[in-house]
């Protein structure tokens, strides 16, 4: 007998292809592995699925009542630990002032780096448990989490802490204290890349805080010199790189992800077939952002089909931020995947699960329904994949299964 039981799906995706550890890509790009049958769960991991799970007995059974059945998705590119909105900033893009000039009024990411800095930790917490808890209703199970709303030693360090508190969403941290120059060094930005490499990586590593660093290469942020440095250091004290590249200009981000050896290139608006060549050469996962493209109103858009047209791995992700991306939500994501970036519905939901996994470098645990592998499983309300796409502006999630429990 196992714990639980998921059974009466019309399809259940799998996201699963015996023998691959690496992110899927090319012909295989949307390759969802749909399976009839059941999943079992014992223990927190998955123990069967498909024709091999049916005829389980269990303590608990849980009707699909023909929805999709699909892994947790995992949302690879998140700033979770934030306190406060910035509304206002989006009633003045809607009258149509720029991004840019948003930040030079010091909006942007200053006037939260002044709201974090003044929250207290027992507000800073609840806001980051507040957001834990409405990833889990949204059916995301799994997130990176990037710092880089602190911008010293001490509220970098902070962030990363919130970030890890106890909950039943797995987070993997990332340090992106280079995210902008903070006002206090408006004058002497060198000497804030000088306290990134030289304390805050160093504190961040003797502590744990975080598996990645990150920077934003852009005008106004880091240059492609700047974001050399600050991944080289993290890198010397084990922290792997991850890039916010040519999001907003041609900057060079994706070519540097490449030269450092990142994990991940994110936005790419500016990349080219090029970029995307030599992504899938050096191993670098796109990571595409389509919310944010949508919020901005971007007319420029990532390479996306030449991305897979030349093998290169896309994860999909939200870029939850209070700027840029105010939403949690991985189907709406999926729908502006679709409809912006000219994904297939089936290739969107392999960059939020899979591959959004090998983005985050825990593919060996979560991101596919596999013998073995922790039990982050969804029941949605839809009777066919491509519907988690086609309905957007609801959440079709009815269960959610994280780590064998039943928590929705």
């Amino acid at each position: 007998m196992v714990d639980l039981l998921i059974q009466n799906a019309s399809q259940i995706l799998t996201l699963a292809r015996a023998g691959l550890d690496a992110p899927y890509a090319g012909r295989d790009a949307g390759e969802l592995g749909i399976v009839d049958g059941a999943v079992a769960i014992e223990g927190g991991r998955i123990v069967a699925v498909g024709a091999d799970a049916v005829g389980t007995t269990a303590e608990r059974v849980v009707d699909a009542r023909k929805g999709v059945v699909l892994p947790g998705f995992v949302d690879c590119h998140t700033h979770a630990v934030f306190y406060g909105g910035r509304a206002d900033e989006f009633e003045d893009r809607a009258r149509g002032v720029s991004y840019a000039e948003i930040a030079r009024r010091g909006g942007g990411i200053r006037a939260t780096v002044r709201k974090l800095r003044a929250a207290s930790d027992e507000q800073l917490n609840a806001a980051v448990r507040r957001h834990y808890d409405r990833f889990l209703r949204l059916g995301t199970t799994t997130i990176e989490a990037k710092s880089g709303y602190g911008l010293s030693l001490e509220h970098e360090l902070r962030s990363l802490r919130a970030l890890g508190m106890d909950h039943q969403l797995d987070v993997v941290r990332t340090c992106l204290a280079a995210h902008t120059v903070p006002d206090e060094f408006h004058r002497n930005p060198r000497g804030y890349l000088d306290l990134v490499c030289d304390e805050i990586y160093p504190a961040v590593a003797r502590e744990g805080l975080a598996k990645y660093c990150d920077v934003f290469v852009e005008r106004g942020a880091f240059t492609f010199d700047d974001g050399e440095r600050a991944l080289e250091a993290g890198k010397a004290h084990g922290l792997r790189g991850r890039v916010h590249a040519d999001q907003l200009s041609r900057n060079g981000g994706a070519r540097l992800a490449c030269r450092v050896g990142a994990i991940t290139a994110d936005h790419l608006e500016y990349a080219t077939k090029e970029d995307a060549v030599a992504m899938r050469t050096a191993g670098v996962i796109a990571v595409l952002l389509p919310a944010a493209n949508h919020m901005l109103d971007q007319q420029e858009r990532p390479p996306a089909r030449a991305m897979i047209a030349h093998s290169c791995p896309i994860a999909v992700a939200t870029d939850f931020n209070p700027g840029s991306a105010p939403t949690q939500s991985m189907p709406l994501t999926l729908n502006l995947a679709c409809v912006r970036f000219g994904l297939s519905v089936a290739e969107a939901l392999v960059g939020a699960t899979i591959n959004g996994a090998c983005a985050a470098g825990i593919n060996d645990k979560v991101g596919s329904l596999e013998v073995g592998k922790q039990a982050d499983v969804l029941v949605c309300a839809v009777r066919d994949y491509r519907e988690l796409a086609y309905w957007f502006g609801h959440n079709p999630v009815r269960h959610v299964v994280k780590s064998g429990v039943l928590v929705r």
